[in-house]
């Protein structure tokens, strides 16, 4: 009888300990995922933002279970699509496309109760991109020397589609730097700017690597000076454009791409996408890609600890700079 009873307890012991293993590998990674997951790119379709995402979810889809479907929520400036992943389960199945956007939100206080760096967790930052600081083709000032000369005077305007974005905190924390005074002048949409740039209706124009290396070397537009550490040398035509550190000004904020999810989701489905971004990151055709994007310049992967200080950092930057301009 004892016998028996023994026997029973072990049989027992055995099915609760394989339902318990069932039921972690329903829920650990070696289940997941189960459905298509969610990426939302919080920019319009056509974006650089969009296109990057699109781009590293068609990559990172080819090893996966399921793939990353890209869903637009344009708006606010990256801020619909913030409120939309916020309202999803924290399962793992929606993962958000952030930019340098996301981090002004808070300085800005635009999520009024919904902060993004407390209420999502990065799994990892990808691309880095450089800005260039440059004046129509058409314009007197001929260096970055004379363009500090000359702002410390008067104010220098610079064109943009709203006031406290990235390009606006930049400009100013490079205003503040070098002393210049600089006036925000606002365009309905990113081509209006473009077009207020080329036909001489401001004085500068900033803006991503990718977006004004077409203009420089058609010689629409002339580059004083990168923001970045060493001189790209990549491009001809910027190789003889001195950079803000050389010029003593420790301004090289630009814009980064990476992915969070809402905080909360388990450790192990974070897991696997990290691994899965790692390895996209790694392949010969998202090298490719970053290297026609021209983000290739300066190192873009960063893990989720190291992406975090980064994003804590900028938020620190953002805020002294919109305290001292106003906007805060």
């Amino acid at each position: 009888m004892k016998r028996k009873l023994v026997l029973i307890v072990i049989l027992f012991v055995c099915i609760v300990t394989a339902g318990c293993s069932s039921n972690k590998t329903a829920a650990g990674s070696s289940d997941y995922p189960k459905r298509p997951v969610e990426l939302v790119v919080p920019f319009g379709e056509g974006s650089a933002s969009d296109t990057f995402a699109r781009k590293y979810a068609e990559i990172m889809s080819k090893d996966m279970k399921k793939p990353l479907q890209p869903v637009n929520k344009d708006g606010s400036g990256g801020l619909v699509g913030m409120v939309y992943a916020h309202g999803q389960a924290n399962d793992g199945y929606t993962v958000l496309e952030v930019t340098p956007s996301h981090v002004i939100a808070d300085v800005l206080g635009k999520g009024e109760d919904m902060k993004f760096l407390e209420d999502f967790e990065p799994l990892a930052r990808i691309q880095s991109d450089i800005y260039v600081l440059s004046v129509p083709a058409n314009s007197d000032i001929e260096s970055f020397d004379e363009l500090v000369k000359t702002g410390k005077k008067k104010e220098i305007t610079f064109a943009g589609v709203s006031p406290g974005g990235l390009d606006d905190l930049t400009l100013n924390a490079l205003a503040d730097a070098t002393g210049v005074k600089v006036k925000f002048i606002p365009y309905g949409s990113g081509s209006e700017v473009k077009a207020a740039v080329l036909g001489g209706e401001v004085d500068v124009y900033l803006d991503k690597l990718i977006n004004t290396v077409g203009y420089i070397k058609d010689g629409k537009v002339k580059p004083l000076v990168v923001l970045n550490d060493e001189r790209v040398t990549k491009i001809d035509e910027l190789k003889d454009t001195p950079t803000t550190v050389e010029k003593g000004y420790d301004v090289t904020i630009g814009s980064w791409r990476g992915f969070v999810v809402k905080k909360g989701t388990p450790q192990e489905v974070k897991d696997v996408l990290l691994d899965q971004m790692e390895k996209a990151y790694e392949t010969e055709e998202y090298k490719k890609f970053n290297a026609e994007s021209l983000t290739d310049i300066r190192e873009g992967f960063l893990g989720p600890e190291e992406f975090k200080a980064a994003m804590e950092e900028d938020y620190d930057k953002f805020d002294q700079v919109a305290k001292q301009s106003g906007l805060k």
